[in-house]
């Protein structure tokens, strides 16, 4: 069988680093034919075109500077206000990109000297890349300038906190100041200071104390106390200020007093007391007003309903507007029966003697004894004089006296000036105090809870002067007041005798002058300033 060979070899051309492989066919048939011509067969390498580099190598780059931009743009996006957007300065990073052509530049050297205020932008190279080129235009953002420095120490010591304390029940100046969380030795300096001025200890529940503190400064845990405004009295007012030494001193105030006028006016609609708060009526003029009606009306049984009352009253107010006492009744009127007999009393003292009621012809209220001598505010007749079925005993009899049913300790007072004859135990009386007064009358207070302090026999007492105080002692159903009024030893009615006891009149320049204030009041009451209302307490 014929036997052919193959054989490759490699020649290498001169000029040229590329290698040519040469392959040759030989037959070895025997007998050997003649050698044909050796065939060659370049093979190179493939290349890619420059074209292609210069885009893949431009794709690169501005990829590669828009990622950039945006992680750029994301730090600077927190630093946008609402509602008007100040977009930032963007800032384009510096990019070390391959040259794309060969052309060099050289920069020329820029001479030490001031930083121009203005730079015209470089244009852009010939050759180079575009997103470079715009990128040189825009100008770098200006740092801002550096945040202004405050000095935290300053700040705290400016800090100043005003409170306004009101002392609790059973709480005290020191325990208010102290839960401020001031030192303690500056409250006892403090203290100290105050306490010449003002009775600590004697300070009502409520009392407004304002307190102005100051932040601790540095290296300081506790504040400090800067003032305290303390007003004990209306018309007295105590400023407590710390020195820069910490020394406190002391700064009274006092107010001046003014004068107003008020009228208070009503309809009984239910009870008389109810009606009389409901109009406002301060509680010391309502004292004033019931007792000097207490001598010509019954509370309870005159006053129907559809009275009506009036009132002009005197007040004493700061000048900054606090009211200083509860003020003084000038006139009153009260109508009784539903309309059909009214009573006014007026304030007036006589030239040589005590300010006191009198009415339209300058008689006193005051009359030699009181109709009902007890608290008028609580008391209620529950039985009469006359006969009547003991409610103990079971049979009837003559009841001797009048009784008033009233709380227990309601302040029982005489009804007329005199002496006391006896203060003590007696029988079915209880506790019992007898005073004997002028024209051979004499009165009775019985079964009282207590006697009042200073009244024992020989005792001169005054009319309206507190003897004792309603109880249940002796043979007593409930608490209340027996009162009695003996005429030469026999019992006689109390209410009767005392609606015809004789009063004081005024005469001469009294009775001149007293009439001038009637009139006045008159003017005042009916008038145009008599439109003022009371409207608070």
């Amino acid at each position: 069988m014929p036997h052919q060979a193959a054989r490759a070899e490699i020649h290498p051309q001169a000029g040229d680093s590329r290698s040519s492989v040469v392959i040759a066919l030989a037959s070895r048939r025997t007998p050997v034919a003649p050698k044909p011509s050796p065939t060659f067969v370049v093979i190179r390498p493939s290349r890619p075109a420059r074209g292609r580099r210069l885009l893949l190598t431009f794709s690169a780059a501005t990829v590669l500077a828009s990622a950039l931009l945006i992680v750029a743009m994301a730090q600077r996006l927190p630093m946008l206000h609402w509602p008007t957007l100040h977009w930032p300065t963007l800032h384009w990073p510096t990019l070390d990109l391959p040259r794309v052509a060969a052309t060099a530049t050289t920069t020329p050297a820029i001479p030490a000297g001031p930083t121009p205020q203005a730079a015209e932008p470089a244009p852009p190279v010939a050759g180079s890349d575009p997103d470079l080129a715009l990128a040189a235009q825009i100008p770098a953002p200006e740092d801002p300038p550096p945040p202004p420095t405050i000095s935290s120490q300053a700040v705290v010591q400016d800090i100043v906190q005003e409170s306004v304390l009101h002392l609790g029940k059973g709480g005290t100046l020191a325990g208010l100041l102290g839960d401020l969380n001031l030192d303690r030795q500056e409250i006892a300096r403090a203290l100290t200071a105050l306490a010449p001025h003002v009775s600590l200890r004697r300070l009502p529940p409520g009392q407004e104390i304002r307190v102005t503190t100051r932040a601790p400064a540095s290296g300081e845990e506790q504040p400090h106390l800067e003032t305290l405004t303390i007003r004990p009295e209306s018309r007295r007012q105590f400023v407590l200020e710390r020195s820069d030494a910490g020394v406190y001193g002391i700064t009274e105030k006092i107010f001046d007093a003014v004068k107003r006028l008020v009228q208070a006016a009503g309809t009984i609609r239910g009870s008389l007391m109810a009606s009389l708060h409901a109009a406002h009526l301060p509680p010391q003029a309502m004292a004033e007003m019931l007792r000097a009606f207490s001598w010509d009306v019954s509370f309870q049984h005159d006053i129907k309903l559809g009275d009506r009352f009036a009132a002009l009253i005197e007040q004493s107010w700061t000048e900054d507007g606090q009211r200083i006492d509860g003020g003084r009744l000038l006139w009153a009127m009260l109508t009784t029966g539903g309309g059909r007999q009214s009573y006014s009393v007026y304030r007036f003292k006589p030239q040589d003697g005590r300010e006191f009621f009198y009415n339209r012809q300058g008689e006193s209220v005051a009359k030699a004894l009181l109709r009902t001598p007890l608290d008028l505010a609580r008391v209620a007749i529950s039985s009469g004089f006359g006969l009547r079925l003991h409610p103990l005993l079971g049979f009837t009899r003559m009841h001797t006296g009048v009784d008033f049913a009233a709380p227990p300790g309601t302040p029982v007072l005489a009804a007329g000036d005199g002496t006391i004859v006896e203060a003590g135990r007696n029988g079915g009386y209880g506790n019992w105090v007898e005073i004997r007064h002028g024209q051979g009358l004499a009165t009775g207070y019985a079964h009282l809870l207590r006697i009042a302090p200073g009244i024992r026999p020989g005792a001169t007492v005054h009319q309206s002067q507190v003897v004792g105080f309603v109880g249940s002692t002796g043979l007593s159903t409930g608490p209340h007041l027996h009162f009695e009024l003996r005429r030469s030893g026999v019992p006689v009615n109390p209410l009767a005798v005392a609606q015809r006891s004789l009063r004081q009149r005024l005469k001469g320049r009294d009775l001149d002058r007293f009439r001038q204030v009637v009139e006045r009041i008159d003017r005042l009451v009916h008038g145009e300033k008599a439109k003022t209302r009371l409207t608070g307490p």
